[in-house]
């Protein structure tokens, strides 16, 4: 019997090709898939003969000459496969063979970026409103700030140092012109359904490029992650807003900006200090409010005259210190015409509020493509600012920040006489400080207010928080992970279960991003066990889904970084989301396509063929293309079950034939309704496209029976050589020789 691999090719039909003859699809045959290209039914070719064509031909007669690729012996010639669809249209979350698994690690780091506060006098926010922003000087620098140019040297608190080339700050809005992170109406939608509906939005809307196309040089075995999996990782790390129990969303620095145009420029940055420290704009009760000021005079460079402006530039540096920057802007409007003009980058950390509200995007002329330009000498200024700015005061400070914390408060907590001073609080209450008082659950003395909720930012259990959390931010995770570790206790005695979340979830981030974290299966339990603890106090005690989520996506990316068994926990913890009901109907398909790409980057044992997990990843994307075809996506749906069929191709017999009857039912109806979808959602008739099922026989099948009375198993350790080995003498020696020993 000819196999489909070695059909003849087929001349299709008008309606589906240009008129090129097209062979048989090789995706069931990956050795041979590599000499030949895929197969496609280009949707602008379907679209354009639609519209031209007169009467719409049915889809039996459209079908019947497409090649043959089923699964069943038995109906090959009544079925044909699922329509093979161009990549380059699909966005498909199984697009590409290249795991990036370094972009998705560099995704999740700068998600937890330091935050710097911007509040701009009303003569700064009008000067760059005359530009183009209508948000102000916060919007004008925002974009710029989420990647810092060129290198950053960081120290950890060892003191060796290290560059980065993707670090970033966050800039925030302090003078109330837009949603800040510190607003608390701004989050009165579940943040997972705002998720949820970005990315709905994302999926029906026509000119989104959700991915690009397949390269002919991508592997087989090495599923990349689709941009539309990152730009749901990066929406949900963007959702966090300031809260009490962790740090990373409190400000590190505040940027006090006035212009030339002021007519009482030290007033007014006095003014403005004091209006963030004690005025309208102060942060809440539970942010420390010592942290970095930074003084910006913006210089018009069109209408000031610059020797004034340095004059008052060295006034400045005077009263307040070497934490000062002269910028010089161009107040007129650029546009896309002018020869030396720049587009603005988008940002890329939008919260879903935002996306959803489109209030950050400004209005600008219809004939570009939404973003505004600047002047090639203002985005140069702004540019050489933000690296100054973290370069020469952020990091600098942070570094000294932890320092000093980790010298005078954790110090104290990792010798023998702070643990005994631990021990004595806890069941004693000796040794606490003069704010703390008794609770009345079991006598445990702290410095948790129980009834607002938060430990004061004096306390040390916040000051601990926050110095693990700079560590964090500045990258050096073996500190963050040691000073989590301490604070679990803390936090758990006093029944501070967001904080006590809150620890167990950063502690074990940390220790999966530290490339010297020891691999062993010990320390990857004690992983599992605080995710597992992170995650039951999220979703049972404090009823946070947002943070939930996050704990187990984190999980997840994590340790399939880790490779090797660890894919294993983190298929688990995916489920787990899958299960609780966090994730709706898209990112259920998102998370079944990722455990499948899980499951397909499992390797082999070495020296053996063990080990590979092909038939889960093969289930997990037939899941996801059954939940695409319900979503009403069937070019997503026909993605996941070509790669669905690629991935069986390894482990079923020749024929492509399930053992199990009622799967391979299931398949065949899968297949059948992914291509009625998208030829009707191409407009083409299917009224008379009729499924025929495959008869279902009994097969029947002998085996002789072994006649030794105990059976001994063959199989021995994959990684012993010696042990099979002698498994095989073993065997020789169930039934030995007759020696006529009874006879004697």
């Amino acid at each position: 019997m000819t196999s489909p691999g070695d059909a003849t090719p087929v001349r299709p039909p008008p309606s589906f090709s240009p008129g090129v003859p097209r062979g048989a699809s090789k995706t069931r045959y990956p050795d041979e898939r590599r000499n030949s290209s895929t197969p496609s039914l280009d949707p602008d070719l379907v679209e354009s003969r639609v519209g031209s064509s007169s009467p719409t031909p049915p889809l039996s007669a459209t079908t019947s000459e497409l090649p043959i690729r089923s699964a069943s012996p038995y109906a090959r010639s009544l079925r044909s496969s699922t329509p093979q669809l161009a990549r380059s249209s699909l966005g498909s979350p199984v697009e590409g063979r290249l795991d990036a698994a370094e972009d998705i690690r560099s995704l999740i780091i700068r998600s937890f970026s330091p935050v710097v506060g911007v509040y701009a006098s009303v003569d700064t926010d009008d000067l760059v409103r005359q530009k183009g922003f209508k948000g102000g000087f916060w919007e004008l620098i925002r974009p710029f700030g989420e990647n810092v140019p060129g290198k950053v040297v960081i120290r950890d608190s060892i003191g060796s140092s290290r560059p980065w080339e993707d670090f970033g700050v966050r800039f925030v809005d302090l003078g109330g012109s837009s949603p800040t992170l510190y607003d608390s109406n701004t989050a009165r939608t579940s943040p997972l359904a705002q998720v949820e509906e970005v990315l709905e939005k994302q999926l029906k809307s026509a000119n989104d490029p959700l991915s690009g196309s397949v390269r002919p040089n991508d592997l087989l075995n090495f599923p990349s992650t689709s941009p539309l999996y990152k730009d749901y990782l990066r929406q949900l790390l963007s959702i966090a807003s300031a809260t009490p129990h962790e740090t990373f969303r409190h400000p590190v620095a505040s940027i006090i900006v006035i212009s030339s145009r002021n007519t009482s420029p030290l007033e007014s940055l006095r003014q403005l200090y004091a209006d963030t420290s004690n005025g309208d704009r102060r942060l809440p009760e539970w942010i420390h409010p010592e942290y970095l000021r930074y003084y910006v005079l913006v210089h018009d460079e069109d209408q000031d005259d610059i020797a004034e402006s340095t004059k008052l530039y060295d006034q400045m540096k005077r009263h307040f210190g070497l934490h000062c920057h002269l910028l010089r802007l161009r107040s007129n409007q650029c546009v896309v015409t002018d020869d030396d003009s720049v587009q603005v980058p988008e940002c890329e950390w939008l919260s879903p509020a935002e996306r959803l509200s489109n209030k950050s995007e400004p209005l600008v002329d219809l004939d570009t493509d939404g973003l505004p330009y600047l002047f090639e000498s203002d985005v140069m200024a702004i540019k050489g600012f933000i690296r100054e700015l973290v370069a020469q005061s952020v990091i600098p400070h942070m570094e000294n920040r932890v320092a000093v914390w980790n010298d005078q408060v954790a110090s104290r907590r990792r010798g023998i006489s702070g643990r005994f001073m631990s021990m004595s609080r806890r069941w004693a209450g000796f040794g606490s400080s003069s704010r703390s008082s008794f609770t009345s659950g079991g006598g445990v003395s702290g410095n948790y207010d129980g009834a607002h909720g938060f430990y004061k930012p004096d306390t040390p259990e916040a000051i601990l928080r926050k110095m693990a959390d700079f560590a964090f931010m500045l990258r050096d995770w073996k500190l963050s992970a040691s000073t989590y570790e301490l604070l679990r206790s803390d936090y758990g005695n006093d029944k501070a279960w967001k904080y006590h979340a809150g620890a167990h979830e950063m502690c074990a981030v940390s220790m999966l991003l530290n490339p010297l974290a020891m691999p062993a299966k010990t320390k990857r339990e004690d992983v599992d066990q605080m995710i597992e603890t992170a995650c039951y106090s999220y979703l049972t005690r404090c009823s946070d889904g947002p943070d939930g989520l996050r704990c187990l996506t984190l999980a997840l990316e994590l340790l399939k970084a880790r490779g090797g068994s660890a894919i294993e926990s983190a298929t688990r913890w995916a489920m787990r989301a899958i299960d609780l009901g966090l994730v709706g109907p898209v990112g259920q398909g998102l998370l079944s396509d990722r455990i499948s790409v899980c499951y397909a980057s499992r390797n082999a044992i070495p020296g053996v063929r063990w080990g590979t997990r092909r038939r889960k990843a093969g289930m997990w994307s037939v899941l996801a293309a059954d939940l695409w075809l319900r979503l009403g996506m069937p070019a997503l749906a026909s993605a996941s079950l070509e790669e669905a069929e690629r991935l069986y191709a390894d482990v079923l017999e020749g024929d492509g034939v399930f053992l199990m009857p009622d799967m391979q039912t299931f398949i065949d109806n899968l297949r059948h309704a992914v291509k009625v979808e998208y030829l009707e959602a191409r407009g083409l008739d299917t009224s008379d496209e009729t499924i025929i099922a495959d008869p279902l026989g009994t097969e029947e099948t002998s085996e002789q029976l072994d006649k030794r009375m105990n059976r001994r198993s063959l199989i021995a350790s994959p990684l012993d050589s010696a042990g099979l080995i002698a498994a095989q003498v073993t065997r020789d020696d169930d039934n030995p020789a007759d020696d006529d020993f009874e006879r004697a």
